[in-house]
């Protein structure tokens, strides 16, 4: 079965395309964010030899007419090379299941319009063209999933005229899943036991120097919400 995971950006869309535990990841940003005065960044070149960057490129405009227009013409090429990487990475005579994240609705507006708009395209092609079995996660369902995947619930059991039993989901440091951040995200699977790839282990490798920072930096933040994606399509 092939599986399919999208984080969908318009700077940072990362995607997941693989058959289980055999995956590539593939990463659509900006050069100017890759490369440095001197070279590539310091995470792009941590996760370089992890992840296919493929460069992006939004032309520049003069008026808001002008605008609308070029950036539907630049979705439409983004979204097309993101078709064209998952086309060449699956076996189109198999099965194909496809998990993406919804909007972040605490975007600023001009931004979500946009966002929605490059991800309305997405989903149209990957609907059209790769497969019609798509689960759509909103961010506050990946955090949540991120922590039931590595960490057990505590067990609430409610007496009463109407029992019942609650199942409440924290990490180890006692933040609900429910609320967690990039970096909690990111913790998950380096707690994970029972994740062991290339990926997780890659993670595993730099948590010492990524734990202290106040925020994860990129390409990590979507690399890292593609990949629960990925292992909730998955399992």
């Amino acid at each position: 079965m092939n599986i399919i995971a999208i984080d969908p950006s318009l700077i940072s869309t990362a995607l997941i395309v693989g058959d289980n535990d055999n995956f590539k990841i593939f990463n659509y940003c900006r050069e100017s964010k890759v490369m440095g005065k001197k070279g590539i960044t310091k995470w792009y070149k941590s996760a370089e030899q992890y992840v296919k960057y493929r460069f992006i490129d939004y032309r520049k405009f003069e008026n808001y007419s002008d605008g609308e227009l070029i950036k539907l013409k630049d979705y439409d090429k983004i979204t097309d090379d993101i078709i064209n990487d998952i086309l060449k990475n699956i076996n189109t005579s198999e099965e194909t299941k496809i998990g993406i994240e919804g909007y972040n609705f605490g975007a600023s507006v001009g931004d979500l319009i946009d966002l929605v708009t490059f991800s309305t395209i997405l989903r149209k092609k990957l609907f059209d063209v790769v497969s019609k079995n798509i689960t759509i996660l909103s961010p506050s369902t990946l955090k949540l999933e991120a922590c039931k995947m590595t960490y057990k619930p505590i067990i609430k059991e409610i007496k009463g005229k109407k029992p019942r039993t609650d199942y409440i989901w924290k990490n180890d440091i006692g933040i609900p899943g429910g609320h967690f951040t990039k970096m909690d995200i990111f913790k998950s699977i380096i707690d994970n036991n029972n994740i062991d790839d290339f990926w997780s282990n890659h993670c595993r490798s730099i948590k010492s120097e990524i734990l202290p920072m106040a925020t994860l930096p990129k390409p990590y933040d979507d690399l890292c919400d593609a990949f629960i994606i990925y292992q909730y399509i998955m399992k």
